[in-house]
């Protein structure tokens, strides 16, 4: 079974309604399917606890052991994540979820006043000029002007979004000096819109049994290439005091299922998002007592034999 949704930019999250697991069978009876399911979702996202983006929005789960499959073109309106084409998929023993064009934190700072975010994109124009490789020695006594009014304009950022569904108050804690120029060039373009914090052509997760892989193509933070190992499980990249991602996050659940979950990226310690996950667990069809007939019970006819002899 497989659908294919398109979800308008103002839609709702989409769920899919699986099979019962239990079906009816010739004779009364029925068959139940023991065990535990294989699920998978595209993507899951919540800031400071809340959640924005269930995983049901395109999640499937295979009750009875055959093929289930969904699909999903773009992602309801928030604040942080934005996705391609989302393909899940889930049999007995086996799962799949991938996600294309995903892009994390493109409207970061969009609901801010434009003149704060002008005041800022000013500011890192200068300051992505002055750490340019190509201008020459980077002028340390330029930076030690720019990242002071930078770190006060963040804290601007951290007043305006406090008590809003992102607040953004840690901008404010953030200790520019721990980052590299590159980082702090990449950051000065996502806040000004211009770039991605985490952005990725291709997120993949598959689970086989109690293994799993993990894919990804092209994945960047702050504009730069993200060098982190899909192939280790649990591979971990930290930008300190703002990002953190983990690939190939492996889990085994205690009720006997085994989870992959692709990438894991959490922001500023509050917000928390799950892309592309597989689930793998197995059921087993077991017919129960068949039960009573449907048919009617057979009724005795007297007669008579004639004997010859």
């Amino acid at each position: 079974m497989k659908k294919t949704r398109t979800l308008a930019s103002a839609a709702g999250a989409v769920v899919l309604v699986t099979g019962a697991a239990s079906f009816a069978v010739l004779g009364g009876g029925t068959a139940t399917a023991a065990g535990q399911p294989s699920s998978a979702y595209g993507l899951s996202l919540s800031i400071a606890g809340n959640a924005v983006i269930g995983e049901d929005t395109v999640q499937v789960e295979s009750t009875d052991g055959s093929l289930v499959e969904d699909e999903l073109i773009g992602l309801p309106d928030n604040p942080v994540a934005s996705g391609g084409v989302i393909t899940v998929s889930a049999k007995n023993g086996n799962a799949r979820a991938a996600v294309t064009d995903l892009g994390v934190g493109d409207g970061l700072l969009s609901a801010l006043p434009s003149e704060l975010t002008s005041q800022l994109g000013s500011a890192c124009d200068t300051l992505v000029g002055a750490l340019d490789p190509l201008t020459g020695a980077i002028d340390d006594t330029l930076l030690g002007t720019l990242l002071p009014q930078i770190g006060g304009l963040l804290d601007q950022i951290a007043d305006a979004t406090d008590g809003t569904p992102l607040d953004l108050s840690l901008l404010g804690a953030l200790n520019l000096s721990e980052l590299t120029s590159l980082q702090l060039g990449g950051l000065c373009d996502v806040l000004r819109g211009d770039d991605q914090l985490v952005g990725a052509d291709a997120v993949v997760a598959e689970c086989n049994g109690d293994t799993g892989t993990t894919t990804v193509t092209d994945i960047s933070a702050l504009g730069l290439p993200l060098d982190i190992d899909v192939d280790e499980p649990n591979a971990k990249v930290e930008i300190p005091g703002l990002l953190t991602v983990t690939a190939n996050e492996q889990v085994a659940n205690a009720d006997g299922t085994f989870t992959v979950n692709a990438l894991h990226v959490n922001l500023l310690g509050q917000v928390d998002l799950v892309i592309a996950s597989a689930t793998c667990g197995e059921v087993i069809n077991d017919v129960d007592d068949p039960g009573p007939s449907d048919a009617p019970s057979p009724t005795p006819v007297e007669s008579h034999v004639p004997v010859t002899g």
